[in-house]
């Protein structure tokens, strides 16, 4: 006797069989019920959540001429017959591999013809999504108005692909991810029918790892009953499956936020050992670190800290990115792990009473010494200030003329570090990322903060972009310029439009059609491009006595306020 694949022996014969899809099915029967059964369905949801079963199921409970209280079907009548035969008059299109414009053409020739049987016939187009948009405008009035005898049901993964113009036509369902618990009991009905021995844990495995497909669940249970004819135990789910179990991810991670470096790339060479999928296992530790920070919030577990948790996922966000375009996945996990684990900057926190007290203690000194000086009513003491005065009415003069020539100095140090950082992490995806983003900039034209920036950056073009760093182009060093004389609130705009603390620098194109024939020339050689933190700022404006009279600062008791708050600065 042939073998049936259990998805396939146990998919559900009538709507009671379904799992975990209520609200669709109630939908779906009242209509049935009610004779108000829609011209055009679409079904959208995860895979592996009954969309087809249950379109192959409303294409036999509508043309059943002996339907049951139950809506399941009588079996015996002749239409009942004719379907389970394999009616011509219920047509399956797989939209994947049927996509053209060509094959819709067809359809619509053949849609007025009048079913050879049954009452209705139905047309299920599988992974709508897929056809391509001539196809979908050729179906476009058909759908809309279909003969009488026409049933149309429509069923895709990835219901934002569909046009709209689409979605207005038809009654649309939506498809539920199913329980964890409602897939344990299923798996465990079908493992005792079929007399699987597997215990309560390996189940729960399957079930939590099949993400709410019913059908991915059946076939792990498939692959398990053919690899373990004894009992099948979770190890042997971990094993065929190339994954790990959480008291391995939880010690994986406790390496990682000890920094144990030698731990962390031997652990890495045991799960390559292993076959281990890095995609699934940076989604397995992503996972494990929210339960842990979960925990932690709920008073749970306070021997962790939520923010080396929250830090540590981000981190491996960006890894998991990384991976669609990597040429060796395992070096790419391991260097940004290291990263992580060197180069994370000490935070002082605000909230450290130690830290807060001693800066407060600092501004007071300072504030009192200013206090006396502005007191003392001594020749010597005007005499000071009046020499002051001079010398700050002098400097702004020499400042006023230098801003008329020069209003920045660059740090080439810092430009060859930024210039070297960008092309060492440098990648296509993050260029792309950034290119959709940089749509973004015609918002900011409006915006009173940034108008003058964002007009600016509407001449620069992208050159470079690593996760932290932006190398930029302009035709025209007035451009440049232009980008340099107001570096901070510029760096601060393309920051908030990257959704990412940015490092920038700007090129002509010259300069950097250069870097990018240096970058070819020294590709392959590791430590060229090699990572390194910068030490100074890139721009050194000449602008602090100047910004100081402009943010009204007449003591030292508005500067503190300003830099630290009324919450720490207390005059006495």
């Amino acid at each position: 006797m042939e073998y049936r694949a259990l998805y396939r022996k146990y998919r559900p014969e009538k709507f009671s069989d379904v799992v975990d899809q209520e609200n669709t099915l109630k939908i779906i029967t009242n209509s049935i019920k009610d004779g108000h059964i829609s011209h055009a369905y679409l079904f959208s949801g995860p895979r592996g959540t009954g969309k087809t079963t249950i379109a192959k199921l409303v294409a036999k409970t509508v043309n059943c001429l002996n339907l049951k209280d139950d809506f399941s079907i009588c079996g015996t009548c002749p239409n009942c017959v004719d379907i389970l035969n394999n009616s011509p008059d219920i047509i399956e299109i797989d939209a994947a591999s049927n996509n053209g414009v060509d094959e819709i053409r067809e359809l619509k020739s053949k849609i007025n013809l009048v079913p050879s049987k049954l009452k209705y016939k139905v047309y299920i187009i599988d992974e709508v999504h897929m056809l391509s948009i001539s196809a979908f405008n050729a179906l476009l009035k058909t759908l809309e108005e279909p003969p009488s005898h026409v049933i149309f049901i429509l069923a895709t993964t990835e219901f934002y692909k569909v046009p709209a113009t689409i979605v207005s036509r038809c009654l649309c369902l939506n498809f539920t991810r199913i329980k964890t618990s409602s897939i344990e009991k299923r798996l465990r009905e079908i493992a005792d029918i079929e007399k699987i021995n597997i215990d309560d844990e390996a189940i729960h495995s399957i079930a939590e790892y099949s993400e709410g497909g019913l059908r991915d669940a059946l076939g792990l249970l498939d692959k398990l009953a053919s690899y373990s004819l004894d009992k099948i135990t979770n190890d042997d789910f971990l094993r065929i499956n190339g994954l790990i179990s959480k008291k391995d991810i939880d010690d994986f991670i406790k390496e990682i936020l000890d920094k144990e470096n030698e731990k962390v790339i031997n652990t890495l060479n045991k799960f390559e050992e292993l076959g281990i999928d890095y995609s699934k296992l940076l989604e397995r530790i992503m996972q494990e670190c929210r339960d842990l920070m979960v925990d932690y919030y709920q008073g749970k577990n306070k021997d962790i800290n939520p923010n080396d948790l929250y830090d540590l996922i981000m981190c491996l966000n960006e890894t998991y990115n990384l991976l669609k375009e990597a040429m060796n996945r395992k070096i790419i996990v391991e260097v940004n792990l290291l990263k992580y684990m060197n180069h994370q900057e000490k935070v002082v926190s605000i909230s450290d009473e130690s830290n807060v007290k001693q800066i407060s203690n600092q501004v007071k000194q300072d504030i009192s010494r200013e206090i006396i000086l502005e007191n003392a009513d001594t020749k010597e003491n005007k005499q000071v200030k009046e020499l002051g005065n001079i010398e700050k009415n002098s400097k702004k003069q020499e400042l006023e003329q230098d801003n008329q020539t020069l209003k920045y100095e660059i740090n080439l140090d810092t430009k060859r570090i930024r210039i070297n950082n960008t092309f060492a992490l440098a990648s296509k995806m993050l260029k792309n990322i950034a290119l959709a983003k940089w749509k973004q900039i015609d918002d900011y034209i409006i915006s009173k903060e940034y108008s003058y920036v964002a007009g600016i950056l509407k001449d620069i073009e992208i050159g470079v972009v690593s996760k932290s760093n932006m190398i930029l182009t302009a035709k025209y060093d007035s451009v440049i310029d232009d980008i340099y004389n107001n570096f901070k609130i510029t760096e601060e705009l393309i920051s908030k439009i990257m959704e990412e603390e940015m490092k920038i620098v700007i090129l002509t194109a010259n300069e950097f059609k250069d870097e990018v024939n240096n970058y070819k020339e020294h590709m392959n050689d590791s430590n060229y491009y090699e990572y390194k933190e910068e030490l100074q700022p890139l721009i050194s404006v000449h602008e602090v006595i100047e910004k100081n009279e402009k943010m009204g600062y007449t003591n030292l008791v508005d500067k503190a306020i300003d830099v630290f708050g009324t919450d720490i600065v207390e005059i006495e």
